[in-house]
């Protein structure tokens, strides 16, 4: 039977409800981060075209991931002695940050890891050490020099800068560091660094204090609670390094005195160190910790460390090898991107059912001026999650998938329609999952649509020898009196052919065997290929049968005119195809 009718929805059975509420409104979104600080050279030194490439991929909103925050350092360098200033020692970091720029990136930082070794307790910028008081000013003075400068000489417009990198430091550290108490960042804001912006004309830059190593407000909580040092103080951030001795995080929660005084809260760095993961486990790691992070603690900023770095490790998004020109993309890198490229600045979290099952966790975003909206699902479980999104003060015809998982990399999957209200959707295992809307937006037109009962072979293009329609038990089917199964343990298939198909619905039941299903798409009926797709978890209906509904995780392959349906395995009877519904253009 061939009818019109919209796209194919979800089925309803065991699915939980996540309440997107539009009008419970939390923090606003700064955006999303990495840093090149002292690593500008792993992009910069690559040959063209892999360098703008690489830019491309990080930055660029359309064939990128779009981030929207770029971090760079302030070097020793820069001041190598007293009233000696060099701005231009570091060229790596001053093309990067332009390339940045001129990619849409509107919010360039720089951290200090630590001042001048003229300046400093230790005489030496590694291990440690504190600024001289004598030199507060002197340091002050770098700060805001270095914002003017950079303007003036390279057409940066600097954000912000941050007073000092994990001023929790351990002497130990051989790479630059220095150490600072909340004494010392009192001090240092109120008596030297506020005039000294002043007298740079550089006082609407922001400043950024704390980044601890590990996640807490701790040393910047005196200045917040001093009026005058809290006068120049933006942006209060810390890193999420888990504690030395005892290796563990701190709890991701909010900074009260932060959020208490008006402050924006940042994560600022983050990676792991020692370990390789280019997969979708790491991906999926800090898909959780960027969760987290936004409903925990309701930063307003998420940063990883690098965008790219050398070798093969994990503290980049991207891997390059300097020596050949070449780089790898991990699944950290998009699983990032399902934050990045769909979360932008002037966004605010919304209020979403943050864990409506176990393993996944959900937040959403809005841009209340254009109306457009995200939510992210993460799914960390072993099991695909059936959720009907409940829109609550607004509403929309349809959402837009990205998926990434082991197998797809922010790939847009067919649209997921408005039904009953709610947005039916199918969450994969082990899955990122963005869905983007507009409020207000129309559903899509209308399809046509394909439904095989499978009472007989009549709306089948074609079937393997070893196929058979079986009406037996049909208690344990929800009453279905046919359904096609194996005689055989060979590959069997059922081919449907229709113009276009853009997507499907297989209703499936299961003897307590769940592999040997695949889909094929094919323009021809010669060349096909391997469709990815999700099914729902198995639903008990007797005996040892399950039903499950499947369907593709990414859009078909333009000008699809033939689907295949395969079922494999040993087994026999175990799996029985009960329904197909395709949805197709003419």
């Amino acid at each position: 039977m061939i009818h019109l009718a919209v796209a194919v929805p979800r089925s309803a059975s065991a699915a939980t409800d996540v309440t997107v509420n539009w009008n419970d409104v939390k923090q606003p979104i700064d955006g999303f981060g990495v840093s090149q600080a002292g690593w500008s050279g792993a992009i910069y030194d690559l040959q063209e075209p892999a360098r703008s490439q690489v830019m491309d991929l990080l930055f660029k909103p359309d064939t990128g991931i779009g981030i929207s925050i770029l971090r760079g350092e302030i070097f020793p360098t820069f001041n190598p002695a007293p009233g000696q200033y060099d701005f231009g020692a570091r060229p790596d970091q001053v093309w990067v940050m332009q390339q940045a720029k001129a990619r849409g990136v509107d919010k360039i930082i720089a951290s200090t890891w630590s001042p001048p070794a003229w300046m400093k307790t230790n005489n030496q910028t590694t291990h440690g050490g504190y600024l001289k008081s004598e030199n507060y000013g002197d340091y002050a003075a770098l700060l805001a020099k270095f914002i003017k400068e950079y303007k003036s000489q390279f057409n940066i417009d600097l954000y912000g800068v941050s007073v000092a990198n994990e001023p929790n430091s351990m002497t130990f550290l051989e790479w630059d560091s220095s150490e600072w108490n909340s004494t010392n960042f009192q001090v240092f804001l109120k008596d030297y660094l506020k005039q000294a912006m002043i007298d740079q004309g550089v006082q609407n830059a922001k400043v950024i204090v704390g980044e601890s190593s590990w996640w807490s407000e701790d040393l910047v909580k005196d200045s917040l609670n001093d009026p005058a040092s809290a006068a120049r103080i933006d942006i209060v951030a810390g890193h999420n390094y888990p504690v030395p001795v005892v290796n563990a995080e701190m709890p991701t929660q909010p900074f009260a005195t932060a959020e208490a005084k008006g402050k924006k809260v940042w994560m600022t760095e983050v990676s792991k160190v020692d370990s390789y993961d280019p997969g979708i486990g790491s991906g999926l790691k800090f898909a959780r910790q960027i969760n987290d992070f936004m409903t925990k603690a309701n930063t307003n900023a998420w940063m990883y460390w690098t965008g790219a770095i050398p070798g093969n490790n994990d503290e980049g998004l991207i891997n390059v090898d300097k020596s050949t020109s070449t780089f790898q993309l991990t699944k950290r890198y998009y699983a990032f991107g399902n934050f990045s490229k769909f979360i932008k600045p002037g966004y605010a979290r919304i209020g979403a059912t943050a864990n409506p099952v176990s393993g996944v966790y959900i937040s959403a975003y809005k841009d209340q001026a254009t109306g457009k909206f995200t939510i992210v699902a993460v799914n960390d479980s072993d099991a695909s999650a059936e959720l009907n999104f409940a829109p609550s003060g607004f509403t929309a015809g349809k959402l837009t998938p990205y998926t990434t998982n082991s197998e797809l990399s922010l790939a847009q999957g067919p649209n997921v329609p408005l039904t009953g209200g709610k947005f039916q959707a199918i969450v994969p295992a082990k899955s990122i999952v963005t869905y983007v809307g507009q409020n207000g937006s129309p559903a899509d037109p209308a399809e046509q649509t394909l439904t095989d009962d499978l009472n007989d072979w009549s709306k089948t293009y074609a079937h393997t020898a070893g196929l058979s329609l079986d009406s037996t038990n049909s208690i344990y089917f929800g009453g279905d009196t046919s359904r096609a199964k194996r005689t055989t343990g060979t590959a069997e298939s059922i081919i449907y052919h229709v113009p276009n198909v853009t997507n499907f619905k297989a209703t499936l039941y299961h003897f307590s065997v769940w592999d040997g299903v695949a889909f094929y798409a094919s323009p021809d009926n010669v060349n096909w290929t391997k469709i990815v797709h999700v099914s729902t978890p198995g639903v008990y209906t007797g005996s040892q049968w399950y039903r499950k509904f499947y369907s593709p995780q990414a859009l078909l392959p333009v000008g699809t005119n033939y689907l295949k349906i395969e079922l494999s395995g040993t087994d026999t009877y175990e799996k029985q195809i009960a329904k197909v519904v395709l949805n197709y253009k003419t």
